[in-house]
């Protein structure tokens, strides 16, 4: 049984593609990134919706974890991920469980790969049979970083000269909390018992 996750907000449009695809059903994680201080785009770790945290190795070598201001972010970020599960969510069965499943893992891209860390974790702590993760693009050193942590990773460019996600879409407008909401509507019924078989 496969069941594609997503990571709002930008991973919600590109689930909802592959989804589409694949005939399967469609759920979300809510990882959100630990901002670096001073520098907000540079993420330094990341939470999942149930307070798990990743740290990466820059957080931990320059002595960042127990940095008042990024206990201060961290607590913020779990609070927003509490939020934005409940909001998106609507009246969906909990994501409470992935016993059996395979997860395919869906983002708009990879950047520091904190985040997808994150939702790699949450969906090892409710027991996926298998992991998959799929993005259109990312740097291949991010990639390399992702792979052992995953049954499979699919990229389909890594540029030479990657920079940001951004970079790799003719527009990338940011998805707003609306969309993710309009497009997880046309999976509103479908429970977690309802994953197709792949």
């Amino acid at each position: 049984m496969a069941i594609i996750t997503n990571l709002p907000r930008g991973g919600t449009v590109v689930g909802d593609e592959v989804a589409k695809l694949l005939g399967i059903t469609h759920d979300l994680v809510f990882p959100r990134k630990i901002p670096c201080p001073g520098e907000s785009e540079f993420a330094i770790g990341a939470v999942s919706e149930f307070g798990n945290v990743f740290w990466n190795d820059y957080a931990k070598k320059h002595g960042l974890i127990n940095d008042p201001s990024v206990q201060e972010s961290k607590n913020k970020q779990i609070e927003e991920a509490r939020r934005r599960k409940q909001v998106y969510r609507g009246k969906r069965q909990p994501l409470n469980d992935l016993n059996g499943k395979t997860v395919i893992l869906v983002d708009d891209g990879l950047a520091t790969g904190a985040t997808m860390k994150s939702a790699i974790n949450t969906c090892k702590h409710l027991n996926a049979k298998s992991i998959i993760v799929a993005v259109p693009c990312g740097p291949a050193e991010g990639v390399e970083e992702i792979r052992p942590l995953v049954n499979k990773i699919i990229c389909l460019t890594t540029p030479y000269d990657y920079y940001a996600v951004g970079q790799c879409y003719n527009s990338f407008p940011q998805t707003t909390d609306g969309e993710v909401i309009e497009i997880m509507k046309k999976y509103q019924d479908l429970t977690n018992t309802n994953t197709q078989r792949s």
